[in-house]
């Protein structure tokens, strides 16, 4: 394989992240536009455009969705050094 597990689940959580990060700067771009015009209004006349930006968001939500999955699954799992450091620490 050309990743470890653990370095393939390590770029998984950074990709997350930055779509985290994006996310927030869309939101705080959206609060602004609001805060500066009282209101805001998207029109996406192109409909080809439209149609891919909702299959982007549904792609980034099920990609969320199975990382948060993943993370969680993780939660419970024993590593090899678990034992090591009760040993040495108890």
């Amino acid at each position: 394989m050309l990743f470890g597990r653990r370095l393939r689940f390590a770029i998984l959580i950074l990709v997350a992240q930055l779509l985290l990060v994006a996310l927030a700067i869309a939101w705080c771009v959206h609060m602004v536009l609001i805060a500066k015009h009282g209101e805001v209004y998207f029109v996406e006349t192109n409909s080809a455009i439209l149609c891919g930006e909702i299959a982007a968001t549904v792609v980034i939500t099920l990609f969320a969705i199975i990382v948060f999955t993943l993370q969680f699954k993780r939660l419970g799992e024993r590593r090899r050094g678990d034992d090591r450091e009760k040993g040495g620490q108890g």
